[in-house]
Formats: C-alpha cells, sequence, structure tokens
C-alpha cells in the first residue's frame, strides 16, 4: 500500500477500489492455499511446492478466524487471547477448532500447562500474518477513499499561484487529509476542458473562464499585474511608467494564445501605453522568465503573485490591470476525494 503525500491513479476513483478489491481476493485465495500447503510441514521430509496450487480449494474459514488463531500463536494463552480479542475462552476455543477441523490440520498442542504451535501452526502463522496486515491495510485505506480521506488526485495550475495559494493549499491537504496523494501539473489553456472531460485533470485553476456545459467554475480572485524589471533599471526611480519609458524596451512574455483572458489583457497594456511590443522570448515558465529578467535580456509582464517567490536581482512594478483566477471542475462529480479539497477551496 503506497500511501504519500504529496503529490498516480489519479482520476477515477472507481478504478482504484477495483484493484482494491482484486488484490483483496488474490490475498484471500493464497490464504486458502496455504491451509493445504501447511499440512505438508507435518512431515519432516515435507517440501514447499508450489504446484500444489492447483489442489486446492475454497474453504469457508472466515477472517476473524485467522485473527483469533494469529492472536493466539503470539500469546500462547487462551485467557490473555480472548481477553486481547474482546470475547469468552469457549468461543475462542470453538472457532480455533472450527478452524482446523475445516483445515484438517492441527494448528496447537495444548497441556494443562501450555500451549504450543505445531509445525504447521507455525508456517500459517508466518504464512498468514504479513497477508492479513494487507488484508487490513486495504480495507481501511478504502473506507478512506469512500470517505474522500484517502485516494489521488490531479490538480492543474498557472505557475503564478505557485508561492501563495497552492502551498496554503497542500499545506491544509497534508493536516487534514494527510493520505490523500496530490498531483500538480501545468497544461495549456487550450487543453483544460478536454482533459477535465477525459479525467486527466480533477481541478483546474485557470486565468481563462471556461463556459462548458461539462463544468462548472467559481472565481477565486483577481490578480494586480506587474511590470518585472532588473533591480537596477532606470524606471525603478520612475514615478509613474509612461508610454516613453517602454518604447524601446525588449520584452520576455509568456507564450500567448489567441483569445485567452491573459493574452487579452498583455493587449490591452501595451494598446494603453501605445507601444509596438519588441519581444525578444517567450516561456511557458514564470520562473525562466524571472530569470531572464534578472539577467538583464528583457522587461516583463506577469501576475503580481510572482514577487512572492522572492526572486533576487529583479523588481516588481503594479500596474493598474488585473487578471482574474478561476478554479473549475466536473459538474455532478461524485469524487468525494475531489468533493473534500473543493471544500477546502471555495
Amino acid at each position: 500500500m503506497n500511501v504519500c503525500f504529496p503529490i498516480v491513479c489519479s482520476t477515477s476513483m472507481s478504478v482504484s477500489v477495483t484493484l482494491d478489491m482484486l488484490t483483496f481476493s488474490i490475498m484471500v485465495y493464497i490464504i486458502v492455499l496455504t491451509t493445504k500447503l501447511g499440512s505438508h510441514l507435518m512431515s519432516k521430509n515435507a517440501k514447499f511446492d508450489p504446484n500444489d496450487a492447483k489442489k486446492a480449494s475454497i474453504h469457508s474459514m472466515t477472517t476473524q478466524q485467522i485473527d483469533y488463531f494469529l492472536q493466539l500463536s503470539e500469546e500462547l494463552h487462551y485467557w490473555r487471547t480472548s481477553y486481547k480479542v474482546n470475547t469468552t475462552q469457549s468461543v475462542l476455543s470453538r472457532q480455533i477448532k472450527a478452524l482446523e477441523d475445516e483445515l484438517q490440520v492441527q494448528l496447537f498442542i495444548r497441556t494443562n500447562r501450555k500451549v504450543e504451535l505445531t509445525p504447521a501452526g507455525k508456517f500459517l502463522q508466518q504464512q498468514w500474518k504479513p497477508l492479513i496486515e494487507q488484508i487490513n491495510a486495504a480495507a481501511l485505506y478504502a473506507r478512506k477513499i469512500h470517505q474522500g480521506e484517502g485516494g489521488s488526485i490531479v490538480i492543474n495550475h498557472p505557475g503564478s499561484i505557485s508561492y501563495d495559494i497552492l502551498p496554503a493549499l497542500l499545506s491544509r491537504v497534508s493536516s487534514i487529509f494527510p493520505d490523500v496523494k496530490v498531483e500538480l501539473v501545468q497544461v495549456k489553456h487550450t487543453r483544460e476542458i478536454e482533459m477535465l472531460k477525459a479525467y486527466e485533470l480533477d481541478l483546474c485553476y485557470s486565468r481563462h473562464l471556461h463556459e462548458d456545459d461539462f463544468l462548472t467554475w467559481k472565481l477565486i480572485r483577481q490578480d494586480s499585474l506587474a511590470l518585472v524589471v532588473p533591480e537596477q533599471h532606470p524606471i525603478v526611480k520612475e514615478s509613474h511608467i509612461t508610454s516613453k519609458a517602454l518604447q524601446n524596451e525588449r520584452f520576455i512574455l509568456s507564450t500567448l494564445t489567441y483569445g485567452e483572458t491573459f493574452q487579452m489583457r498583455i493587449d490591452q497594456i501595451f494598446s494603453r501605453y501605445d507601444i509596438k511590443p519588441n519581444i525578444r522570448f517567450e516561456s511557458d515558465f514564470g520562473s525562466v522568465i524571472l530569470s531572464l529578467v534578472e539577467k538583464n535580456l528583457g522587461i516583463s509582464i506577469v501576475p503580481f503573485s510572482y514577487s512572492y517567490a522572492n526572486h533576487p536581482g529583479i523588481r516588481f512594478i503594479k500596474l493598474p490591470f488585473e487578471v482574474p483566477l478561476y478554479i473549475h471542475w466536473r459538474k455532478d462529480e461524485e469524487n468525494a476525494v475531489i468533493k473534500n479539497i473543493l471544500n477546502l477551496i471555495t
């Protein structure tokens, strides 16, 4: 059972549950198999032959009987074991006897003074203990998935929220749902709807509003845009930004797509300052843009939230423009994990 945070069985919880049920079935069959093989150890010359799997048959033993056996095999004392499993000695004795009768194997040697495991009992103890532990862990994790406290989720996001919204969200997820695995991805806005519909994404932060019958959305906030310049740039000393100050600048911009909200805001800024930008570099990655600005290769326009990265050697100057941030998800979402994370976001 591989449970971790943060951040693939990501989008369809039904797949996860199906796999857990398959794992459970395989474990039960292995338990049945070991009951047949265990009787071989009654003889000193016995060998553990995997081919005996063909001879194994399904038994009517219960996991409770196996648990009683494992507890007694550890304690080797009926009274202490019955107290530990919260039952009576007579019930414990009957269950152990029923298990032995079902398996046609003697598991314990009982005397007035002590209880000992038989060779077959020792074999089954070694084989069954890790399997039962895995079954219990699988059952617990399945319950967490059902309650939205386990499983995994894929979240798309723009790089500009990597320094405030995402760390805050993941901190809360880690605290409240420590068994939820989160995968963070960044995809172009032109693929966001497609991937949400294909269940390749579960939640989608985007600067662009996707209005689609399959989706629902919520406005999270409006972010100011900022001019990013090297720390020693002359414009830093200016009281306000003028068209003249930007006329001969080289720009480093995000890779823009026609019709995208962010692209339209950038066009509005250039129109406001009446400039035709000299775009020197383009990148999909905000961290790359900031590094290029630091190296004095140009200036840029990015959401002000990038300033929380505390990147050295650059300055952020707020502009009188904002860009929205939305969260999108599928309508009628039934995944309990996604619902729980949405409750933290919205």
